[in-house]
């Protein structure tokens, strides 16, 4: 009874995770309806890091419910490791995105007109926040609670499910966006959290790895692409990073050289 009360606590926790970060990413498109013209756009500005620091600061509200204090209980330690796996994240997904540009290189789809440094530090500056807080949030807590209630296999195919659902304000209102495409970014990013939650684990549940692909990957694609669909694109449900078919074999590519270089790594330090 004792096992059965606790496991209901932790499940309890996950879906009042769940339920928190849903409240936290509804704060922008609420703002949307409510306001319009330049102070929306000072509005969205704000809250774009306001809800990422809300991430952080709910994941350890919630490491503090189960009496814990720091973050290396999600996989987040600084030791001599951590640049490693870092790189390693890193390298799998600029190359898993790479893939994709390549593809839609090779057949004169559209892709940014010009690229300038204040873009990419803008991005560096962007994705750094991005990617750790997101992987924070839905990696390091919702997914190891997760594993602690159904098993490691349900985790990665939950926080994945949620990961790709929560990310719903680019497509919406409804009707904005083709329903097809709706569909192809949904199992698109789905597949992208099943990557990311395999690389956690296939790391030695280092969150490090994750984060470097995240970076990487939204790097090339928010420095080389249009942002649909806020810029208009031709085919984007074929060569559209996240939106498109050719985003699939970008991140089975990119899941190849991870498992690579994790092997690699593993070698040497046996």
């Amino acid at each position: 009874m004792q096992m059965s009360n606790e496991r209901s606590d932790k499940l309890f926790r996950v879906v009042l995770f769940v339920l928190v970060i849903f409240g936290i990413v509804e704060i922008q498109p609420l703002l949307e309806i409510l306001l319009s013209g330049d102070l929306l756009h000072l509005a969205i500005t704000f809250t774009f890091f306001g809800v990422l620091f809300l991430m952080y600061g709910f994941v350890v509200k919630f490491l503090e419910m189960e009496g814990k204090s720091g973050l290396s209980s999600v996989g987040v330690e600084v030791d001599d490791r951590f640049p490693i796996d870092l790189f390693i994240g890193g390298i799998a997904g600029g190359i898993a995105a790479g893939f994709v540009w390549a593809v839609a290189y090779r057949f004169g789809a559209d892709l940014r007109a010009e690229i300038s440094l204040e873009l990419v530090v803008g991005e560096a500056v962007i994705t750094t926040l991005v990617a750790f807080f997101e992987e924070l949030a839905y990696r390091g807590y919702m997914m190891t609670r997760m594993a602690e209630v159904s098993g490691r296999r349900t985790a990665v195919l939950f926080s994945s499910l949620v990961f790709s659902v929560l990310h719903f304000s680019w497509w919406t209102p409804l009707g904005s966006i083709p329903f097809h495409l709706v569909v192809l970014f949904t199992v698109n990013l789905f597949l992208g959290g099943l990557v990311l939650g395999i690389s956690y684990y296939a790391s030695g549940e280092r969150l490090w790895v994750p984060i470097g692909f995240h970076f990487l990957w939204n790097m090339v694609a928010y420095v080389t692409f249009p942002t649909f669909p806020l810029e208009p694109v031709s085919m984007p449900e074929i060569f559209q990073i996240e939106w498109g078919i050719t985003t699939i074999p970008g991140f089975l590519v990119g899941l190849a050289v991870l498992y690579l270089l994790l092997r690699v790594l593993y070698r040497k330090n046996e």
